[in-house]
């Protein structure tokens, strides 16, 4: 008996002290899960701010080139409706290229809003054959020497969507077949119901996408190594055109096969009979 008790206390204190060791290195390990998880929230937060930070700047930079541009393209128009003008395809040519700058700074603007969260949808219930119909209006001049199919259904379901921003994804997808296009090739628009949605979809019969690069189109300033010197432009429009697709609750998709064309189409939700804003 005189050897069972220390064995027994023995034997008990190496298991509280493992106990309490165990304890200690849960706690520890709680700590140090703890402090990683602030750390990662902290640097989360940092990107955030710097990414909101750059995105102001860039918005208050496209706005001041707005102003300018603005004049620019008034005074070149007033000389060209006098008529008298000696100089006037040179002045048509300054025209186009100041639209042409009028369209990048506003496809910064409406990139550096997105990325900064701050678009604002006005959805209101619209019909598709007019926004169809306004898009291709105002693409006015680029489509000016192209034929374009327009197969648009009147009797399609509204969708509630934001009209201005609407019509900017319209665009987006018309002016990237236009670059991409043969010049003397149609480019077709059609839309269509489907299972709750509405479907509308641009196609060109330009080059085509490798499957490769086709999940690449959509990404921030991509531009395919085939046709980055070709057409002009700076990679944001599909990127815009998917993020204010998807802030409508819809998607944005492409089809298409080297030497066929493309066709990008996006679908969003129809409203419901009965469903006002």
């Amino acid at each position: 008996m005189t050897l069972v008790a220390p064995l027994y206390m023995l034997r008990h204190g190496e298991t509280a002290w493992n106990t309490e060791r165990r304890m200690q290195g849960t706690k520890d390990s709680a700590l140090t899960e703890r402090g990683r998880a602030q750390a990662v929230a902290l640097k989360a937060e940092a990107a955030r701010q710097n990414q909101e930070l750059k995105s102001m700047l860039l918005d208050a930079l496209a706005h001041e080139f707005k102003t300018p541009l603005t004049s620019i393209k008034a005074s070149v128009s007033s000389l060209l409706e006098s008529g008298d003008s000696p100089h006037a395809e040179l002045l048509s040519i300054v025209e186009e290229e100041t639209d042409r700058l009028d369209s990048l700074v506003n496809e910064a603007i409406q990139m550096a809003r997105i990325e900064a969260g701050q678009v604002q949808l006005d959805r209101q219930p619209q019909r598709v054959a007019e926004l169809v119909a306004g898009a291709v209006r105002s693409a006015g001049r680029a489509l000016q020497d192209r034929e374009v199919r327009v197969n648009v259904a009147e009797d399609l379901p509204e969708v509630l969507a934001d009209r201005q921003l609407m019509q900017s994804v319209i665009r987006h997808l018309i002016g990237n077949s236009l670059k991409y296009a043969a010049p003397d090739s149609p480019i077709e628009l059609r839309a269509w119901s489907e299972e709750g949605h509405v479907v509308m979809a641009v196609k060109d019969r330009g080059p085509g996408i490798p499957e490769r690069e086709q999940a690449r189109v959509f990404e921030r300033f991509y531009r395919s190594p085939r046709s980055a010197t070709a057409a002009p432009g700076t990679g944001m429009g599909l990127a815009i055109a998917r993020d204010i697709i998807e802030a409508h609750g819809g998607t944005l998709e492409v089809r298409s096969r080297p030497g066929e064309g493309s066709e990008f189409f996006f679908r969003i939700p129809a409203v419901r009979a009965g469903v006002r804003a």
